[in-house]
């Protein structure tokens, strides 16, 4: 056997195992680069305005108070530097690389910066500016932060236990969580009557040894978090009741499982699957053992882990691949069918996707305990991407009960970011929006693209939908059939895409036909589409959807009913952010469950809070349909299409089969050759 021929049959052997190994990588990523499995250029949309009623938390529609908030609406804003850990409320001074400054307040003149709270005044008075009616604060969990100099340091307790000052003692040797609590509601007032609406219990407090050496030596464990936790929600409870208790405030998947690898995480982790259950079930005991609930929100935060071909975070890039996987990136929070390109998903990948994690552990552990997401991003904010990811999220967030959420994006341009929250809160700059109670949609299962649909309470006329192309280059032809006791005769059309984040109308629709009309949609866009109808009491009994609404892998997280299954219907009847966000006094028991006394300036809370308004809005009637004849679905698996999975092993037994046969017969040829 001659060198050529040789060579030849070894080049041969490679290739068909290059072959074998690309057709494994399209098979078992094509869900999350996603370019020909499941795209269609002609996608059929349907909806049922009479199903599928979900009540939306207006307070999903957040931003992190470090953003540019000029020319966004959203309904909520939550402090977010990673000094507030370390914050002194009593002096201002925060803490970094071992050294305290005023840096939190330097937007205020000289003389006021050692105002007692002036960094809570920023939260408040940034919401007042633009006219933001949730806000939060964060609380010190810390066992140490800035003290009275540039390098001292003052020890935190929770409960002074002793009467609160008006202005508080700069001079001890403490900083008390009660006592900041109670100068805020002083100041400010109750949840209820429009104070500070929810307080979290620290921030990242698995990074804390890593952020200040100096003054944590050690990382926090999970029993040391609980501990303080409760303690910290209590101090919190009994000066207001009517505030929202949010934690742990974890960031990561693997903070979720097991506290950024906690020293005695090991102890528990027999007992319970990740950390999120151990918090869960110790807050609820603690909970129990006070005679109140101390944690109102389950909250995490999520900062998009996936990564591009090269291993490189899609985070902080911008190139058309990142692009691509930034925009199927969202559905690690929903869809089991989806595998991310990253580390912890591929190290944990029993923990995704993960809201319907999330919520199972709230279900098994702590039932009634709403979910936040006071910190999420996928990047891209100055790139249409990144404003299709983060306009999917909000519609995943609506879909799966999500109380709260604020993005926190990673770049200073966030232009196409605003424009996919103002395509809820704000699309033709007049006020209008998303409505608040989500309704039935599908979109045939197409992966490069997503459909939400809402209405006003029970008026099925106020039809709205959100649809959003994700293909980079193909336009979408798109006919909308609707399902509804409305008579829906028009349609005006907003979107952005491209290159241009402004949100324009595009067209207006007259003349709707039998509830069915079509569309183009251009490549990455994000449309508003605002109904024009009239309500009518004969529901259209002969409607009925072709067979290819029959998906494999469900699209939209609304129609996900595998992962629906153990929702909680978390958010409030009748949600209206004209009502400040709060809790009902009468929810919890006052302080003096407990033998404690305290002498307050701020009268006993729970007597005191008088004005807490009812939502007396009752949550919309579900009509009663059996939805498995109208959209009908597989059984939800990790999985990719049958057709791939029979074309992959067909090819890969080829290629075994060649492999072998050409790597025996150069074997035998070979040895005849050395006998010779």
């Amino acid at each position: 056997m001659n060198i050529k021929k040789q060579i030849t049959k070894r080049i041969c052997a490679a290739i068909c195992a290059l072959t074998l190994l690309a057709a494994w990588g399209e098979a078992s990523v094509s869900a999350s680069v996603s370019t020909s499995v499941n795209d269609s250029n002609s996608v059929i949309i349907t909806i049922d305005t009479s199903a599928g009623h979900k009540n939306i938390s207006p307070y999903i529609y957040g931003i992190n108070a470090e953003s540019d908030l000029d020319d966004v609406t959203v309904n909520a804003v939550r402090q977010s530097d990673k000094r507030i850990s370390s914050y002194n409320w009593e002096n201002n001074y925060s803490r970094s690389n071992g050294s305290n400054s005023l840096y939190l307040v330097n937007n205020y003149p000289a003389n006021r910066r050692q105002e007692p709270g002036l960094f809570a005044e920023s939260i408040v008075s940034t919401a007042r500016r633009y006219n933001i009616p949730s806000k939060y604060v964060t609380l010190q969990i810390m066992d140490q932060i800035a003290g009275n100099s540039e390098v001292s340091l003052k020890k935190v307790l929770f409960d002074k236990n002793d009467s609160y000052l008006s202005s508080p003692d700069t001079e001890d040797d403490a900083v008390y969580m009660d006592e900041y609590v109670s100068y805020l509601v002083n100041k400010y007032g109750y949840a209820a009557d429009g104070g500070i609406n929810g307080y979290f219990l620290g921030n990242e407090p698995e990074n804390y040894s890593e952020l200040y050496p100096d003054a944590v030596t050690e990382k926090m464990t999970a029993e040391e978090l609980v501990t303080r936790s409760s303690e910290l929600a209590y101090a919190v409870k009994k000066i207001d009741p009517t505030a929202l208790v949010y934690g742990p405030s974890l960031n990561g998947i693997i903070s979720f499982i097991n506290i950024n690898n906690s020293d005695d995480w090991d102890q528990y982790s027999n007992e319970y699957s990740w950390f999120i259950d151990y918090y869960l079930a110790s807050m609820k005991n603690k909970s129990d053992s006070m005679g109140m609930r101390l944690l109102d929100v389950l909250d995490v935060k999520y900062h998009t882990e996936a990564t591009n071909s090269l291993y490189q975070p899609i985070i902080n890039s911008s190139d058309r691949l990142s692009d691509s996987i930034r925009m199927q990136a969202p559905r690690i929070l929903w869809d089991s069918s989806y595998t991310e390109n990253s580390n912890a998903v591929l190290m944990h990948n029993e923990h995704i996707p993960l809201i319907p994690t999330l919520d199972a552990s709230i279900n098994m552990y702590y039932p009634g305990t709403k979910l936040s997401f006071s910190e999420y991003n996928f990047g891209g904010g100055d790139v249409i991407s990144g404003g299709i990811a983060v306009a999917d999220t909000l519609g995943i967030f609506a879909s799966y009960n999500v109380h709260m959420a604020c993005v926190k994006p990673n770049t200073d341009d966030i232009s196409f970011i605003k424009s996919a929250l103002n395509i809820y809160t704000n699309y033709d700059g007049e006020g209008s929006r998303f409505g608040n109670n989500l309704v039935r949609s599908e979109n045939d299962g197409d992966i490069m693209s997503s459909v939400y649909a809402s209405i006003n309470g029970n008026d099925e006329s106020t039809l709205k939908v959100i649809i959003i192309n994700k293909n980079q280059t193909a336009k979408k032809s798109t006919e909308i059939n609707i399902r509804s006791k409305a008579d829906f005769n028009a349609v005006d059309i907003y979107s952005f895409g491209g290159e241009n984040p402004e949100i324009i109308k595009q067209d207006s629709i007259e003349g709707i036909s039998e509830n069915s009309f079509a569309i183009d949609l251009e490549p990455l866009s994000v449309y508003m589409l605002d109904f024009t109808g009239s309500d009518d009491d004969e529901v259209l009994d002969d409607y009925t959807i072709t067979d290819n609404t029959t998906v494999s892998g469900n699209s939209s997280p609304a129609n996900n009913e595998s992962n629906l299954g153990n929702i909680t219907e978390r958010t409030e009847a009748g949600t209206d952010v004209s009502v400040p966000e709060h809790v009902e006094a009468s929810t919890y028991s006052p302080a003096s469950t407990t033998e404690m006394s305290i002498e307050n300036d701020v009268t006993d809370a729970a007597a005191s809070v008088t004005s807490v308004k009812k939502d007396e809005t009752e949550p919309p009637d579900t009509a009663v349909i059996d939805e498995t004849d109208i959209f009908p679905h597989e059984e939800e698996q990790k999985h990719v299409p049958a057709g791939i999975k029979v074309f992959v092993s067909i090819l890969v037994a080829a290629v075994v089969l060649v492999m072998g046969y050409i790597l025996a017969n150069d074997y035998i040829l070979s040895k005849n050759r050395k006998n010779k």
